[in-house]
């Protein structure tokens, strides 16, 4: 699939309002058709919460019961992982991703200080932001409110990953964890950003790159224990695409590549090579900050965190 014609597809997807989160297998096909109000939930041991279909849900099922179960869309959290819950109505199944984290489970120590001038968050666990608070210029991490992480075909495309173990910052407060499924060849996601602070520190971190280009980088950190190449865009555009792994999925350059031993490594991307095209973007009610593909490598694991724009000090 073409770069043009994937995010024409996805940015039309998340036109559509009134869901926690959603893509393109996810929109409405007609007044009948199944949507879930959440694909994407973190709970704690022994919560529970209640999921909402649009229409009544003839079978719901949990692929992993012993991190959470459901019962007519009562979500059950039992242990730390991932699971994945299936609604199915009239022969359309929709998921939702279950991230469960230990029940008042620690949390990290002190907060790691983040060497910058100023930072713009996309993931970024609540005690290392904290800890660099007046570092944050504007805040574009998830809020399941008006900023979304939307997973194109949810559950067709990614499924949970395992979450398990420290995240970059060495907490235990969890980070982004998905397998590729891919079954047609193709995986995505992406950072859509609807909030009007976070669109006006967007904007702001626009004008900085700009001004700047030489001082603005993109801190993304990963981890894996599988082979697999995945490709990035920032601010919704193809024309800022760069590689991590041994080739490119659909263009850009691949910036380097990192060894599949469990452990967290970190890449800094330069805004410069970009400052161009950021340019000519245009902030509106809502964007895409960051996109991720992963092909069509079954099983190849997506483990991220610590992914946030700064400037260098």
């Amino acid at each position: 699939m073409k770069a043009n014609k994937f995010f024409a597809a996805a940015m039309a997807a998340l036109a559509f309002v009134g869901f926690s989160a959603c893509n393109p297998q996810n929109q409405p096909t007609g007044g009948d058709a199944l949507e879930l109000t959440e694909t994407a939930i973190q709970m704690k041991v022994g919560e529970t919460h209640q999921l909402q279909a649009n229409v009544t849900v003839e079978t719901w099922t949990s692929s992993n019961e012993a991190v959470a179960t459901v019962n007519a869309g009562l979500v059950t959290a039992k242990a730390e992982g991932n699971a994945i819950i299936s609604a199915t109505a009239k022969g359309v199944t929709k998921t939702c991703v279950v991230a469960v984290k230990k029940d008042g489970g620690q949390q990290g120590g002190e907060g790691a200080k983040i060497s910058a001038k100023r930072i713009w968050p996309i993931v970024l666990d609540g005690v290392t932001a904290e800890a660099n608070a007046s570092l944050i210029a504007g805040d574009l991490r998830v809020d399941d409110e008006q900023n979304h992480l939307y997973v194109w075909a949810s559950g067709e495309t990614y499924k949970a990953g395992d979450g398990t173990g420290k995240n970059y910052f060495g907490n235990t407060e969890g980070y982004v964890s998905l397998t590729v499924v891919a079954p047609d060849g193709w995986s995505g996601l992406g950072f859509n950003i609807a909030k009007a602070e976070s669109l006006a520190a967007i904007s702001a971190l626009k004008e900085a790159i700009v001004a700047n280009p030489d001082k603005i980088f993109l801190h993304l950190g990963m981890k894996s224990t599988t082979p697999g190449n995945h490709q990035f865009y920032t601010f919704g555009t193809a024309a800022t695409s760069f590689a991590i792994g041994t080739a490119t999925i659909e263009a850009g350059e691949v910036i380097g590549d990192f060894e599949r031993d469990g452990a967290w490594h970190g890449f800094d991307v330069p805004m410069a090579s970009f400052a161009s095209t950021i340019a000519s973007v245009e902030v509106g009610a809502d964007i895409n900050i960051l996109c991720a593909l992963s092909g069509n490598a079954a099983g190849a694991q997506l483990n991220m965190d610590a992914i946030y724009f700064y400037e260098k000090e």
